[in-house]
């Protein structure tokens, strides 16, 4: 785990390859509609997309047409995921499609809420409610309201992540599966 309470704007993101089963593009869009719809937000949050592949330049263009600006960053490739988990408050898995999710537990273990479409194995690690949330696929309107209450709700925020940890640490650890 990084830090327990959020220092400056909370960070919302996602680590992958940029590829379309990933959906980042889904994330962008509804951060673009969170700023729509809570402009009072601004300045709150950020967008940070980890990673790179052949989806970038549609990000980037996405980024660019939702006006998030200066508000998203994509790093680029980063090949230590625990630091680049570290700097992130909420994570967010947008997948159309996972298996058992290493980077839901990653995330869950560095103590983040998560946020993921409910699709193939997320719905068996993210405990709805209680280590974070699960969303239709392809629904940035439930995805940016989920954000939203996580914005609204900085105790929350904290709750789910602490609550991902632990179970992370309970269900998921190497002496579970070697149990």
């Amino acid at each position: 785990p990084a830090r327990e309470q959020p220092q400056g704007p909370v960070v919302i993101g996602t680590v992958g390859r940029l590829q379309a089963v990933k959906n980042q593009v889904l994330l962008v869009r509804a951060c673009g509609l969170l700023r729509r719809q809570a402009p009072e937000r601004a300045g709150t949050w950020r967008l940070r997309l980890v990673g790179d592949g052949p989806e970038r330049p549609a990000l980037e263009a996405a980024i660019a047409q939702e006006g998030l600006g200066s508000s998203a960053t994509i790093t680029g490739w980063n090949d230590d995921v625990p630091a680049a988990l570290r700097s992130i408050d909420i994570f967010v898995l947008p997948s159309l499609n996972e298996g058992i999710s290493n980077t839901i537990l990653e995330a869950m273990a560095t103590g983040l809420p998560v946020i993921a479409t409910a699709v193939g194995g997320n719905p068996e690690l993210v405990a709805e409610n209680e280590t974070g949330f699960l969303i239709p696929a392809n629904d940035p309107a439930a995805l940016a309201e989920r954000l939203l209450r996580y914005l609204q709700s900085p105790a929350l925020l904290q709750v789910h992540g602490r609550a991902a940890r632990g179970r992370a640490e309970r269900e998921f650890s190497l002496q579970r599966m070697l149990a």
